[in-house]
């Protein structure tokens, strides 16, 4: 039985691509410090990055092809409110919270922003 996406794995902050024996095949190296979260999907990678040492205005949200090739950065320049997490994808957008509880949506094929939703108020 073979999986239906190559194994993929964060270590020593890089995204690596592991053979059946468990070595590197390929690497992709982080933009900026350490890759922590990734989703994978049939036809691309959806990485976020620790959001410290990102060059001002860039985003810590983006998305590589099979070949780990920068495919877009996602469409958000508020660098004192970097995404921690991934949410959910579809086969059009993707969601991802920011640190400040705003979940935002991107057309997933583009990294373009769709729509930024804030932290609801806690009631009681």
């Amino acid at each position: 039985m073979t999986s239906p996406h190559n194994t993929l794995a964060v270590i020593d902050g890089a995204l690596c691509l592991l053979t059946r024996q468990g070595t590197k095949s390929r690497r992709h190296q982080p933009l900026a410090t350490a890759v922590v979260e990734f989703r994978q999907s049939p036809f691309r990678t959806l990485v976020r990055e620790h959001p410290f040492g990102l060059l001002p205005g860039m985003p810590n949200l983006y998305c590589l092809d099979g070949a780990f090739r920068l495919q877009w950065l996602a469409e958000w320049t508020d660098t004192a409110d970097p995404f921690v997490a991934l949410l959910d994808e579809t086969p059009t957008t993707l969601r991802a919270q920011t640190s400040s509880g705003k979940v935002v949506t991107f057309d997933s094929n583009t990294g373009r922003l769709v729509s930024v939703m804030a932290q609801m108020a806690a009631v009681g």
